[in-house]
């Protein structure tokens, strides 16, 4: 993933926005002195983007989620928070198709001010690509674009959030009543763990901040994002030797490519729906008719309502 130039241009301007969320009680003569604070951190921020993307942090790789998770401990911690590391209670976790096994640990750190509002920073360090992959695609910068996994989804946001603290402190400016900070290991697995705090901590905050970058192909915030579901798909044939006697079989594969190919127009442009088949698997020897096979389709939706309305289209 990429940040484009226009993307490179609008991290300082977005350091400058949230930052005058926190001092519009000030007068505008001080947004100046923030926005020069905010282009200093230009550098200290692709330098941290750099410390992030390097190391790899895969939803289901939890080694790699601890190794993240403790570097952000620290520059939070460096910061003036009060960190603590938070393992998903087990009786919270909404087990889903892809839930891991073992979910990360989430960062949470808390800033007390002098001032009566509260607000909550979240981002996610967990990113959707394979161990391995950071060999071949390491972090780089080219001309004004920054190259790395994972970093427009989310660690990008991660970053933001570390250096907007550090214009805030560099301003010794305090004027909120908490700043809290939370990191989950787990939103690209639909949150499995942490949706319970997240839910806690956003209903004791004035106010929400997620540090996800919003669509690639607009400058504006996001008030809302998307829903998510998966599509279990079965099929159940009937196993004979491929060579001696096939007529003898049923093949689950034909039947699962049949229903994949009358499901895969379901997706909804002007709805927003989107259904698309991801995983498939069928058959156990290359000289065996398959028995079973089976597949999973990743679902977005924007409203609650059209859950029901893509089930109802599947089935």
């Amino acid at each position: 993933m990429k940040i484009s130039p226009r993307d490179a241009r609008l991290i300082c301007p977005a350091l400058l926005i949230v930052c005058a969320n926190f001092v519009m009680s000030a007068q505008a003569a001080l947004l100046e002195p923030v926005q020069s604070l905010a282009t200093k951190e230009k550098a200290p921020l692709l330098a941290t983007l750099k410390d992030l993307v390097s190391i790899e942090s895969g939803s289901g790789d939890r080694a790699g989620l601890d190794r993240l998770a403790a570097l952000i401990a620290d520059r939070l911690s460096a910061l003036g928070g009060q960190v603590e590391m938070i393992e998903p209670n087990p009786s919270d976790i909404y087990r889903m198709v892809d839930t891991p096994k073992e979910i990360g640990k989430m960062v949470h750190a808390r800033f007390a001010g002098t001032g009566s509002k509260k607000i909550l920073l979240i981002a996610h360090m967990d990113t959707v690509y394979l161990r391995g992959m950071l060999a071949q695609q390491p972090f780089r910068i080219d001309g004004n674009r920054a190259y790395g996994l994972g970093i427009a989804d989310d660690k990008q946001g991660v970053a933001l959030i570390i250096h907007t603290l550090a214009v805030l402190k560099a301003m010794n400016f305090r004027d909120y009543g908490l700043v809290t900070v939370l990191i989950n290991a787990d939103e690209e697995v639909s949150s499995a763990g942490s949706r319970h705090m997240l839910t806690k901590l956003g209903g004791e905050h004035d106010a929400v901040f997620s540090f996800e970058s919003s669509r690639v192909e607009s400058d504006k915030l996001s008030l809302t994002t998307a829903g998510i579901a998966a599509v279990l798909l079965r099929v159940q044939g009937k196993a004979s030797h491929a060579g001696s006697a096939p007529e003898r079989g049923r093949n689950a594969l034909y039947e699962l490519a049949h229903q994949i190919l009358q499901t895969r127009d379901l997706s909804d442009p002007a709805t927003g729906v989107k259904m698309n088949w991801t995983i498939a698997s069928a058959g156990t020897n290359r000289n065996v008719i398959p028995a079973v096979a089976s597949a999973v389709a990743d679902v977005r939706v924007l409203r609650v309502a059209d859950y029901d309305a893509i089930e109802g289209k599947v089935k």
